[in-house]
């Protein structure tokens, strides 16, 4: 049944190549479009990723400070805060 599947989903996946392959042969989305279509979008893609990781490290951190006071996990935290005050 998954043989069937795979292969299923290889044909359908080369359809879709062959119908994208057309798309542009057509005319209708010049390749110079697409490129700066496509880089753009990498570029949004990246600043997403470092913005979005930049407020989930604070997240991170500001929870943490939270818990400074606990007996156990205090001092791991005061060193977490230590070594990015540097």
């Amino acid at each position: 049944m998954t043989k069937q599947k795979n292969v299923k989903e290889q044909e359908e996946l080369i359809e879709l190549g062959k119908k994208i392959k057309n798309f542009f042969e057509m005319g209708y989305v010049s390749k110079k479009d697409a490129l700066v279509f496509s880089f753009a979008k990498g570029i949004a893609g990246g600043a997403g990723a470092f913005i979005g990781g930049t407020l989930v490290i604070a997240l991170v951190v500001w929870i943490l400070s939270i818990f400074s006071e606990a007996p156990i996990i205090g001092e791991i935290v005061k060193t977490i805060q230590d070594s990015l005050k540097k």
